[in-house]
């Protein structure tokens, strides 16, 4: 063997051991993993209540970061089916009457703030009213 082949052979292991190495450590449990790239970004939703009235189900809830929200996505989930759909609610309201073809049932309904980057909150807490026809 020559010179240059030890030194490529030595070469090759030496990447060769570099991977096994960055392969054995990505895929363990007891790596760190980075801070959140999205702490403190955008609050999330909080309070949310959901009462029924005549003219639908009006939700209410409070956010301190009402400047950074764009708009607000509005989860209602059926409860006997699980359908689920999904309504938008502008800012910087924190009210949103839901008119809706109701039906005899238990309905969930939750709130995500979302700022102009589309970046999307954590959810609120989730609010069930009951509605009989």
């Amino acid at each position: 063997m020559t010179g240059k082949n030890k030194r490529v052979m030595r070469r090759s292991r030496w990447l060769l051991l570099a991977a096994l190495s960055l392969i054995g450590t990505s895929c363990g449990d007891d790596h760190s993993l980075p801070a959140k790239f999205h702490d403190d970004r955008l609050e999330s939703p909080q309070g949310l209540t959901a009462t029924l009235a005549d003219e639908g189900v009006v939700l209410e809830w409070t956010i301190n970061t009402s400047a950074q929200v764009a708009y607000y996505i509005v989860t209602l989930a059926e409860g006997t089916t699980g359908a689920e759909w999904k309504l938008t609610a502008p800012a910087p309201t924190q009210t949103h009457t839901v008119e809706f073809a109701w039906t005899d049932s238990f309905y969930t309904f939750r709130v995500e703030a979302v700022d102009a980057t589309d970046f999307v909150s954590e959810s609120s807490n989730l609010d069930t009213v009951f509605i009989s026809e």
